[in-house]
Formats: C-alpha cells, structure tokens, sequence
C-alpha cells in the first residue's frame, strides 16, 4: 500500500479541507512530518488509520467522535479522503464522521464509500455502502488487520515497544492477533468448559452414588443378624460390599415372601368356608323377614278395596262428561259472538252519528275559507314586492362590510408598521451591543495559541524534570540496595575461600590418616610419610561447599541485575539531564524550578481552558450577530412593504365609500337593513302560507268528512244484519247441547257438570285403580312363593357365625400385611439395586471421561514443566522467525553489541512462559533482560523488531503488499552514532522499494532527509502542510 493522496476535513487541528499530495515526494521514498508539538504530525496518521480501519492510530484516541476539529464550522462535516496504490491499481476510500449540528437532536451525515480507478471512472468495491461492508473490502485488499497494520506498517507513539517490553500476557496477545492463533486458546477454553462440564458430572453422580448407598441402609440395612447390617457396621465400605450384600438381602427376602404367601392362601381358604355358611344362613332369615313383610302388604291393600271401587264409579261418570263437553264448549262461543256482534252494532251507531256532526262543522269550514280569496291575492302581492328588494340590500351590506373591513385594515396596518419600527430600533441596538462584545472577545482570545503552545512547552518539561527528579531518589536507593549486595558477594566470597581450603586440608588429613609406613602414597607414590598431615575433628561437608556456592552465585546474580539497573537508571538519567539542560535549566534547583513550573502550568491551564471556554462562545455569538442583521434586513424591508400596503388601503377605502353612499339611496328608510327586510319578507311569507294552507285544510276536511259518513252509514247497517243472524245461530247451539245431556243420562246441567274432571284427573284416577289391581296381584303370589320355599325350615342363630368370621377376617388381614412387607421391601430391594448398578456403572464412565479431558486439556493449556501452552508453542516459532530477522538489523543498529534472545526463564506465580525477551550483550558476554537497556537501545531494538515482523507477516500471510511504513516518534532519544545508524537503516528500507515517513523533532534527521512534510499551527491555532523537497 502506498498513499497518493490525503484530504482531511475539519480533522483535529485541521479546520477547512487540508490536501497531501504524496506525489510531490516524486523519486523520495523517505520523508520527514516536522512541526510544533501539537500542530497535528500524529493527525496525518490517524486520518490515513481512520480513512482505513475507522480508527485513529494510536489506543488512547480510539473514539472517532474526538477526531472532530474543534475549529470546524458547525455545518461542515468531519471527513478524510484518502487516494492509494495497491499492488499497481489505485484505490480511493471515503469517510465522514456524524455530528449532532445546532437545533438537531440527533447526528446526520455519516457516510463510507470505497472505489478503484478504472479508466479515469470511479467503480464502487461494495453492494452497498455500509460500514461492514467497507471495513471487510479493505481488510480484504490490504491483507491485515487494524492491530497488525500497527505493528508493521504504522509504527504509533509508544504503541510499537510493546512487544519488547510488555508482560508475556502482552506478548501473547499481539502474537495472537497478528498470526490468529486464537483458535488454540479457543480449543483450550473449549475443553476446559468440558473439563468443568465432567467433573460437575462426576461430583453430580458421586452424590448421587452416597444418597442411594444411604438409601440402601435407610430401607433395607436394619434387619438384625443380616449381612447387609454388617457391611453398614463397618467404618469403611465400598459399593461393590453393598451390593454384594443387597443381593444376599434379596435372596433372604424372597424366600420370606413365598412362606408368607403359602400361609396367606391357606388361611383365605378358611375365610371363604365360613364366609359361605354366614351368608346362607342370613339369607334365610331375610326370607322370613320378606315373608311377614308381605303378608302385611296383602292386609292393607285388601283393607284399601272400598274406596278404589267408589274411585271406579267417578271415572265411569267422567268418560261419558267428556262426550258432552263439545256441545257445551259450542254453545259457550256462540254466546260470546252474539255478545261480539252486539256490541259492532252499537260502535257503528255512534260512529254514525259522530260522522254527521263533523260533515256540518266541515261544511260551514270550507264556506268561510272560500270567501277569503281576496286577501290571498294581496298577501302574494306584498310577498313578491319584498322579495325584489333583497338582492338590493344584500349588495348594500356587502359594500358597507367592505368600507368597514377596509377601515380596520387601514388601522391594524397603521398600528403594525409602528410596531415593526420600534421592534426595528430595539433590534439594531441588540446588535451593535453584541458587535462590541464580540470584538472584546476576539482581543482577548487572540492569545489563545500562545498561551496553548506555552502550556505544552511547560507540560514537556515538567515531565522531563518530573522523570529525572524520580531517577535521581531512585539512583540514592539503588546505589544503597547496590553496596549492600556487593558487600553480601564479598563476604559469601571469603567465607566460600575459607570453607574450600578447610575442605581441601581435611581431604587431606583424611587421607594422611589412611597412610602407613612402607605403603606407596596414592599421590606422589612414595613409601615414607614423614611429615603427614593432622585429621581435623570438624570438616566441612561438600554439601554445605555446594550450597555456599549456590548462595555465592544467587549474590552475585542480583549484585549483576542490580547493577544493570543502576547503569539503565544512570543512562535514562544522563538523558533526562540533556533535555534539561536543553531547556536550559540549571540541574542544581530542579527541584524548586520544578515546584515553579507546576504553579505557571496551573496558572496557564486555567488561562487557557477560560480562553478556550470564550472561543468556544465566540462562534455562537457571532452566528448571532449575523443571525441579527439579517433580522433588521428583514425588519427594513417588511417596513417598506408596510408603507406601500397602508397608502393603497387607505385608497381602497375612499372609493368603497363613494360607491356605497350611492347604492344606499336606492332602498326605503325603513327596509335598508337586510335584518329588517328579512324579517319583514318572513312575515309576509307566513301570512301567505298561512292563508293558503287554511284554503287547503278546509277543503281537505270537507273531503273526509263526506268520505267518512258514507262508511259510517254502510257499516251500520252491516253490523244490524250480522247481529240478528248470530242470535238464530245461538238458539240452534243450544238446543242440541240439551239434547246430549238427556241422551248421556245426565237429568239436569248441574248433575253434568258434577261429574266433569279433567284430562289429568283423569289420567291420575286411571293410574291409580291399575297401579292397585298390580300391586294386589304381586303381593298375592310373592306370599305363595315364599311360603312353598321356607316350608320346614326354621330361622337361623347369626351371632355365633359372625364372630367366627370377624376373628378369621383379623388372621387373614395380618397374613396379607405381612406379605404385603416382605413383597414391598423386595421390589424395594430390586429397585435399589437396579438403581445403585446404573450410577454406580454411570460413576465410573464419568470418571473415565473426566479423566481424558482433563488429561487433554493440561497439554493444551501448558501444565508441564515449561509452562508452556499448544497456543505459545506455536507462537514461539513466530517469535523465534521474528527475532531472527530483527536481529540482521539490530547487529548493525548496535555495533554488534545486542543480539536478541528468546528467553527461558520461567515466570513467577505459575504464569505461561516462553514470550520473553533477552538480550545478550557482547561486551560483557552476558544475557539481561530488555528491560534494562536505556532508552535509545530499546528503540533501536523495538524498530528492528517491528521491522522483522513486517518480514515474517509478510512472508506468513502471503500475497501482502508492505510498501509503506511510518514511525512516529523515538528518535529523540538515540545518541549521535545511534542516530546514524537507524537513518541507515530507514535509507536501506528505502532501497528496497518501501516508502518511509517519519515524525520526529531530531533535527539531524530533518537534516539527513531531503523530504520535509511541514506541519505550521497559524495565529487561530489551526494548522496546514507544506512539503519541502531539495
């Protein structure tokens, strides 16, 4: 990836649209990005990793809403378009940032597009133009990741040492996300929760296993003697002696519930014998019961006889009532339609006479009405003549509501245009007091940029001073912790001399005290001793030899850290007394120079956040001032508006007067009102109305009244004739219901109606009678049944037999509880034992099963002596390639002094190992840790390292196209010779067809570079690029 073109829009420092043209670098492929501190060089890399992956650079400036210029107007949107090259085809990718504008409440405009140049036209690389979609095209185009484009291509501030100097943890977790090697770990929490899963499983069904085994004592264990009582009686037992006993358990038990079912039957044998005899002989005391029982039945029903057979005779006399009835039911209805008719006749009487009296009054109606035909003519008259004035009027009520609206027009417009110059002058006062305001304002702020550049010189130097004054206390303790172990060495030094030299004249003593004369020595051979060395009574052990020297070299390994500690803090010392003095400050009143600067930094702090707090009103404000003219602008012309508007109603209502006076002479006086002609012309209409409604009235009534007599007459005379021919009918009616009577025996109608019931009198009287015959017939021959049956035979003694069966109901009963308990606590026995066999069997798969994966994940997850994980195994070899190609150019960088080593010693408190970094240094032959290195070694070594990775990325990924890199910062701290040789370093990257940029204040560098990317702050604080290319 190389970039071509950058366009940041209100963009940190950057307020309007800033453009980088990389081109102009023309054959330079390493440039220098130069500036104050704050200018915004760092902003150049966040907007290419915003325009790229979303995101600023480096971590502390993740959120993209913080990208925002705080210069920027409020309607311009926050935006980078940044154009590159990719493996020989141009790409150009779009970004813009939503912000929540003045008067909205919510943020707008945010937009990602991505395109490649083909033949001078832009075409899209996505369906749609999403985030999603955006991010994965790029990633697919560039080939990396946003984590691993700051490892290898963009170098932020700080960010790149990481791998060097970070905890293993770290380190773990860069190498994961730059070679994805998260799947292992991935594998290893898989197989944990496995791992987890099983033992809960095992600890589930090992519970499981007690309960049941407690079960087993619980129900079955308790029986006295048995062998499962035995087994529970011991301290210690196991499933298997349970179930060995449980099964002997059974076997007793089943034995039990054959013995106890044998008795069962045989005593239920008994109960059924005198079951049987109880229940004969109950039975045949019944019978004798029923017998005496019927033959009471038979006396009472024979005493009933009298009454049924009186029953009998009514219900004869009632069936022949009922052939009468029919007649009489006729006569009855023919009685009520004479009574009907009758009553016709007398209605159409009076009806009649009623008809005559409203055809008179009807008559005499019409007559009246018919003479007023005169006054109905004239009231038609009056009605038309009132109706012509009304469109007369209405025109004149028009024109006098358009005089009047006019004359109010004219006032409310006078009243308006009074009111808009006085709101006119409040307004252009408003304004000119807040022009001054905002010129006041624009005085003070001035000195904004001054006072911000200022406040980031003294925060550099506070913490400048702030690091030496800390490494100058830690020097004191260092050197002290320092003395004091080289006196411990040197002693544990002495005392090893002295113990080995004691050990060596006991060696030998001893074996002087092994020699003889005449013997040959095992030393120098000869065979005479005269002066052999004295047997000492206390010689030092070699164990006690091998642990001083254990201790000696543990001394002198903390006495070495230490002092490589003291000579890093020595050199970050030296370093921070260079910036210092740089500075020019004076070593010797650090301390209370920097008391000093912490009291002006606070002071200009609050100046500068006070200034910052009216330049951030400053843009509202003069958005108001703006906002103000164009309301007086607005103001002046709706006056001139106003003006014209009242002169021509003014006009408007002189000629709607004139024209209103002459239409006004036209009308009567009194009809000049359209009220009063309304109500005038609504009078005359309902007098016409009226009058011709009572002609039509009268008529109508004379109409029906004639009508209504003719009916009237027709009917009675209907109803005369209807009357006499239902009283002929009657007479008929009732002659032949006296006949039935006398034909059905029935002398008077008294006598008849007697002996009438009804249907239900019937039914029920009908019921009765056969209801008693029955139950006459049963009792006769249910009395001679039993008395056949029970012939000689007597009743029996129940008491005796009931006791017999009361006592083998109780034998019989305890039988089956009996039985019942021993088939209960067997299938009992059964069940447990089912039970216990399945979790016991369940018990042990589990265990199996934990077991493999537990087994599998301690390998995955490094539980082995090295501590190390399948995931670290792999990323060691990452590493190792890594450290290989960083150390081709760390051997230059250096001087041959540094070589980097993977280190393998083993962390504290159990952590994974195998990420650390040593560094073995020549000059003293030795391995230290990287931690002790000075602040130039460590970026020497922390670029090579980047550099090496972007080798192995490179080669690992396959396919990506690294031709970029930009570092930001770290020169600064490199001495002269160093500084040379890591520009050699970028020169010979450079050669390799890579395009370098650099931030950095180092002026050598800025020297040794022909292409300088300028970055100048202007008087506002905003600021703007230049390239410089000699």
């Amino acid at each position: 990836m190389r970039p071509l073109k950058l366009k940041m829009t209100a963009f940190g420092p950057y307020k309007d649209e800033e453009t980088i043209d990389f081109t102009e670098l023309k054959d330079n492929r390493l440039f220098v990005v130069s500036g104050q501190t704050g200018a915004g060089k760092t902003s150049i890399f966040d907007a290419i990793s915003f325009a790229l992956y979303g995101e600023a650079s480096g971590e502390d400036r993740n959120d993209s809403k913080l990208l925002r210029s705080h210069f920027a107007d409020d309607q311009v949107h926050t935006s980078v378009d940044f154009e590159f090259q990719l493996k020989g085809r141009i790409y150009r990718v779009f970004r813009q940032i939503a912000h929540v504008k003045a008067g909205n409440k919510v943020a707008t405009g945010e937009r990602y597009e991505l395109y490649e140049q083909v033949d001078g036209s832009e075409v899209p690389l996505t369906d749609r133009f999403i985030v999603t979609q955006v991010n994965d095209k790029i990633r697919e185009l560039i080939g990396l990741t946003k984590e691993q484009f700051s490892q290898i291509v963009m170098l932020p501030q700080g960010e790149f040492r990481k791998l060097l100097t970070s905890e293993t943890e770290n380190k773990e977790e860069i190498l994961r996300r730059l070679f994805k090697t998260g799947l292992y770990k991935v594998v290893a929490d898989v197989l944990n929760e496995q791992r987890k899963e099983k033992q809960q499983v095992c600890s589930k069904l090992f519970d499981i296993r007690g309960y049941q085994l407690q079960q087993v004592q619980e129900e079955l264990g308790t029986r006295e003697g048995s062998v499962l009582q035995q087994v529970f009686a011991q301290e210690q037992y196991n499933a298997y002696q349970v179930m060995e006993a449980l099964a002997k358990e059974l076997a007793y038990t089943d034995q039990l519930l054959h013995r106890q079912q044998e008795l069962r039957e045989q005593e239920l044998a008994k109960l059924q014998q005198i079951t049987t005899a109880y229940h004969e002989a109950r039975s045949l005391n019944e019978q004798f019961d029923q017998l005496e029982q019927h033959k009471a039945e038979a006396a009472r029903l024979l005493a009933e006889r009298p009454v049924l057979e009186e029953q009998a005779g009514l219900l004869a006399q009632a069936e022949k009532a009922v052939t009468i009835q029919v007649h009489e039911e006729h006569a009855e209805k023919q009685a009520q339609e004479l009574k009907r008719k009758r009553e016709q006749w007398k209605a159409a009487g009076r009806e009649h006479e009623l008809a005559s009296t409203a055809l008179q009054a009807a008559d005499q109606q019409y007559k009246q009405e018919e003479a007023l035909q005169e006054r109905r003519d004239q009231a038609l008259k009056d009605h038309d003549r009132l109706q012509g004035y009304v469109p007369l009027v209405k025109e004149l009520a028009a024109k006098e509501q358009q005089v009047e609206k006019l004359q109010r027009e004219a006032a409310a417009q006078l009243k308006s245009q009074e009111a808009a110059s006085a709101k006119l002058q409040a307004l252009e006062e408003k304004r000119a007091q807040l022009a001054a305001h905002v010129r006041e304002l624009e005085a003070r702020v001035a000195v904004l940029p001054e006072k911000t550049e200022r406040l980031g010189l003294l925060r550099q130097q506070a913490q400048s001073m702030k690091q030496y004054l800390r490494l100058q206390e830690a020097r004191a303790t260092l050197a002290e912790q320092e003395e004091k172990l080289q006196a411990a060495y040197r002693q544990l030094e002495q005392e090893l001399v002295r113990l080995e030299e004691q050990w060596i004249e006991g060696q030998a003593g001893l074996l002087a005290s092994h020699l003889h004369d005449g013997q040959a020595c095992p030393v120098c051979g000869s065979s005479e001793h005269p002066r052999k060395a004295e047997l000492q009574d206390e010689l030092p052990t070699k164990e006690a030899l091998d642990q001083l020297r254990k201790q000696k070299s543990a001394a002198e390994k903390a006495h070495l850290e230490l002092a490589a500690e003291l000579r890093s803090n020595a050199a970050q010392q030296q370093e921070r007394e260079a910036e210092l003095l740089d500075y020019g400050f004076e070593l010797e009143r650090c301390a209370e120079r920097f008391v000093e600067l912490v009291a002006e930094g606070k002071e200009l702090n609050e100046d500068e956040a006070k200034l910052k707090q009216e330049a951030a009103s400053l843009a509202p404000l003069k958005e108001e001032l703006v906002r103000l003219e164009r309301e007086c602008e607005v103001l002046r012309k709706q006056k001139e508006l106003a003006n014209a508007a009242l002169l021509e109603t003014n006009e408007a209502f002189a000629a709607a007067k004139a024209r209103y006076e002459q239409a006004v002479s036209t009308v009567p006086m009194e009809l000049r009102g359209l009220e009063r002609l309304e109500q005038e012309l609504r009078a005359s209409e309902q007098l016409k109305a009226k009058l011709e409604a009572d002609w039509k009235q009268a008529q109508e009534n004379y109409r029906k009244a004639n009508e209504r007599m003719i009916e009237a007459s027709a009917s009675l005379r209907s109803s005369e004739t209807q009357a006499t021919e239902a009283e002929q009918q009657l007479a008929e009616v009732q002659e032949r219901y006296q006949v039935a009577l006398r034909e059905g025996g029935f002398g008077t109608e008294e006598a008849y109606r007697s002996a009438k019931l009804s249907t239900t009198e019937r039914e029920q009287l009908k019921a009765r009678l056969e209801q008693y015959r029955t139950a006459c017939a049963a009792v006769e021959k249910r009395v001679e049944e039993l008395t056949q049956r029970l012939h000689g035979k007597e009743r029996q003694e129940l008491s005796q037999l009931f006791l017999q069966l009361e006592e083998q109901e109780r034998i019989v009963e305890k039988q089956r509880e009996a039985s019942l308990e021993a088939e209960g606590r067997y299938k009992k026995g059964l069940k447990l034992q089912a039970e216990l066999e399945r979790i016991e069997q369940d018990w042990q798969q589990a265990e199996r099963e934990y077991a493999q994966v537990k087994d599998l994940y301690d390998v995955v997850r490094g539980e082995n002596e090295k501590k190390i994980s399948f995931e670290r195994f792999l990323q060691i070899e990452f590493l190792e390639q890594i450290i290989h190609a960083a150390n081709e150019r760390l051997h230059k960088m250096s001087g041959g002094q540094f070589y980097l080593v993977r280190s393998d010693r083993m962390e504290k408190r159990g952590r994974q190992s195998g990420l650390g970094f040593d560094v073995y240094d020549n000059y003293t032959g030795q391995f230290r840790d990287v931690k002790t290195l000075s602040g130039g070694e460590k970026f020497n070594a922390s670029l090579c390292l980047a550099l090496g990775m972007a080798d192995v990325i490179q080669a690992y990924e396959g396919g990506i196209s690294l031709e970029t890199m930009f570092i930001d910062e770290g020169f600064g701290s490199l001495d002269e010779e160093s500084l040379n040789k890591a520009i050699d370093t970028l020169i010979d990257l450079q050669q390799t067809g890579r395009m370098i940029g650099v931030i950095s204040h180092v002026q050598e560098l800025k020297a040794a570079i022909p292409a300088v990317l300028e970055v100048k702050k202007t008087k506002e604080g905003c600021s703007y690029t230049r390239f410089h290319v000699s």
